[in-house]
Order: structure tokens, then sequence, then C-alpha cells
């Protein structure tokens, strides 16, 4: 946990020296510029994929910023991890642009672009929207900065996701788990096994979380899962979770989803230490 603060204080330092060139020390002539584009994200209708029904679809609303844009084509990385590798990327199709267009992905469309494989429950595919400009230019991930991408203020469509759900089985998700992924670097023991357990009203669940024992955690309160019993979708209110050395009172709170078919648990937390809250993901692998 501490050597994430450390690395975004220095990643904060590194901008700060980047920001504070002068004029001069930029090449190039701004007559010489030629406008980008970019899709920007209106709405979400959603983007949870009810799999087991072909006419089911995830879709966004988006506007644009910069060129005119001609139309949008629609990839899909068939493994998360591939996001940036277009070598990897299928295409699902092309859809003409106007303003608050829709782009939506169907189950048949998915299907038909992961064939042979299969839609895996539980699983979060990356869709990547390339943008195709009236003069012939393209823009995706690929030519813009993640810096840009994943500044909220341009409100970016270039990735969106269609998260594979399945319905909440409580007697599926009930157990012991270990732990995935922890980028907050709380749980550092690969043996660390976390029990999950139902809550005491429907379709919830509890558990240990931050702060971890080998963090220092103490006085460490159970997290409460609020699970729509459809999707899996997960809400956990802020609640206080425990203390950290020198830091007590720490809260969190957290969306994501419980995927019962699949035996996981996936969480986008808000872990509050020292007063500042910081993003983490945690993501549990049932045993």
């Amino acid at each position: 946990m501490k050597k994430i603060i450390i690395s975004s204080l220095a990643v904060a330092l590194t901008m700060g020296v980047i920001s504070s060139c002068r004029k001069s020390d930029i090449n190039g002539d701004s007559k010489n510029l030629v406008p980008g584009s970019y899709i920007t994200l209106d709405s979400v209708i959603t983007e949870n994929l009810d799999f087991s029904k072909p006419t089911a679809a995830v879709g966004i609303t988006v506007g644009s910023k910069g060129s005119p844009i001609a139309s949008v084509d629609i990839y899909v990385a068939k493994n998360p991890d591939d996001a940036k590798d277009s070598s990897k990327w299928v295409k699902i199709k092309n859809v003409p642009y106007t303003d608050g267009v829709t782009l939506s992905v169907t189950t048949a469309e998915m299907v038909n672009a992961l064939a042979p494989d299969t839609i895996a429950p539980g699983t979060q595919y990356v869709l990547q929207n390339v943008v195709n400009t009236k003069d012939g230019r393209k823009f995706s991930v690929l030519n813009t900065p993640d810096t840009y991408n994943s500044f909220p203020a341009y409100k970016m469509a270039i990735t969106w996701k269609a998260t594979a759900t399945c319905p909440y089985v409580e007697s599926q998700s009930v157990g012991n788990y270990t732990v995935a992924k922890d980028s907050w670097a709380d749980f550092t023991n690969p043996a660390d096994v976390i029990a999950v357990s139902a809550g005491s009203t429907a379709n919830t669940l509890t558990f240990l979380g931050y702060p971890a024992p080998e963090a220092g955690g103490t006085n460490r309160q159970p997290w409460l899962l609020t699970i729509d019993p459809v999707s899996g979708a997960v809400q956990m209110a802020n609640q206080f979770v425990g203390d950290y050395p020198g830091a007590p009172g720490s809260n969190a709170s957290a969306t994501g989803f419980v995927f019962s078919c699949a035996g996981g648990i996936s969480l986008n937390v808000t872990i509050t230490y020292g007063g500042t809250p910081y993003p983490a993901t945690l993501i549990l692998k049932k045993q």
C-alpha cells in the first residue's frame, strides 16, 4: 500500500518537471498542426451483456470533438490483456457517425467476432472505437496518449467494456477466495485466503478486505457488498473498514461484479488512507 502512494508521488513530481518546460523547448510550428478527432461519452446505456440472449446488447451514446467524423469502427480484443495490440483485435462493425449516435454491440455480434471461441462468463471484454474522419484519418487508443484518454474532463469514448454477466446465486458465491489481483498491494502473501460469507439480508456478501493484516491493519471491519440478482453488479456504500498504522479511520467504497457462474469477484475500490481517497482494483478467485 505504501509503495503505491510513493509511486503516485513520483509520477506527480515527474509531471511537474515536464510541465515546467519552456515554450522554446517545444519543437514545431503551431501553424503546421492539424486538428485531431475523438468521440465523447454522452451516456452509458449499459455495459452489461446478458450472453444468454442473442439480441441483448451493450451500448453507449457519443458526441465528438475536433475534425468531422465519417464513421466509427468497433473492435473487440478477445483477451483483455490485448487491449492495445491491434493485431489481436477483431472488427465487429462500422457505424456511420451522426452527433448523438448510439454505438451498440449485441450478443450475436460478439459471438460472431469471438468465434471459434465462445463468450466466457465473468469476462470484461474491451471494445475499441476507431474514429474515421471525413478527411481519411484514423484515431484510436493507438495514437491517443493515455494521459488524454484517462482525463475525466475530456470524456473520451475511445474504449468501453462489455461485461459478460450472469445472475447472482448465493450458494455459488460464498466460500474461500484467493487474491488474483490487488493494485493497492495490501495482500502481498500469495497464500492469503479471504472467506466470503452471506450477509444478513438478501443479495449481500461480506468479507474482510482492506486493511490487510500484512499491511498492519487493525480494527478490521467486514465489507458489505449489495448485489443485483440479475446481473451480479455490486455496490458497496462508503463505510469504515479499519485502521492502518499511523493512519486510523480508513473508509472504502466499491463497485464491480460478483460472477457466481465463474467463481469470481471483481471490485473497483476507493480506499481512503490518511484522509486521501485512492483508487484500487481487487479481484478475488474462488478456490
